[in-house]
């Protein structure tokens, strides 16, 4: 890990982001020890050593140089994936949010036919019903009156078998008065003929 002493080096100054120059003259040696330790914190080769020669510490030098180029490649790479990524993921949510908001329409509108059918059905068997109640209110009243006629027709009938048997009484006691000519008693056979038709 750096050391403590330099942990107020802000490393995004090395690359003109603050006004903060990170290595000057004064403090190479500094500056020199914390890049060190900081790229074996990170996992690049270690041995920095810039002020060197000879041929195997410059490749050194080179070699970690060339690290930290490629793993700003890999960054450059992956954000950029992540970033394709992500705008794939926000493009596929605005589907889903769309079909989401057409499948909602759709339901909404079936739950509103079905609530207009049950409406219409629900009006049918009340229909049903008042119209079923008034044909038994009306066999009812039919009922009533076919009884009243029932009972006036017995009543005529009656009524006629009187005057029917009334009339053959009066058939029959003329046939018989008929008979008795030289016999004819007039009051008796008046008061027998008007008892016969009261």
């Amino acid at each position: 890990m750096a050391s403590t002493d330099t942990t107020n080096i802000d490393l995004r100054s090395s690359f003109g982001v603050s006004e903060y120059t990170f290595a000057d003259v004064e403090n190479l040696d500094h500056c020199t020890k914390y890049l060190n330790q900081t790229l074996v914190t990170f996992g690049f080769p270690a041995s920095l050593d810039l002020f060197a020669t000879d041929p195997v510490s410059i490749a050194r030098t080179c070699n970690c140089m060339y690290s930290l180029l490629q793993q700003r490649q890999r960054d450059i790479e992956f954000r950029e994936s992540t970033n394709d990524q992500r705008q794939r993921l926000s493009s596929d949510i605005s589907r889903l949010e769309a079909k989401e908001a057409k499948a909602k329409a759709g339901l909404k509108a079936q739950i509103e036919k079905l609530q207009q059918e049950r409406d219409e059905f629900q009006r049918m068997v009340i229909g049903n019903q008042q119209v079923r109640t008034q044909q038994i209110h009306e066999m009812k009243k039919k009922e009533k009156e076919y009884i009243k006629l029932q009972e006036r027709l017995n009543q005529v009938m009656v009524e006629k078998k009187k005057e029917s048997r009334s009339g053959m009484e009066i058939m029959n006691l003329l046939q018989k008065e008929g008979r008795q000519r030289g016999t004819w008693n007039g009051k008796k056979a008046d008061n027998d003929f008007y008892k016969k038709i009261v």
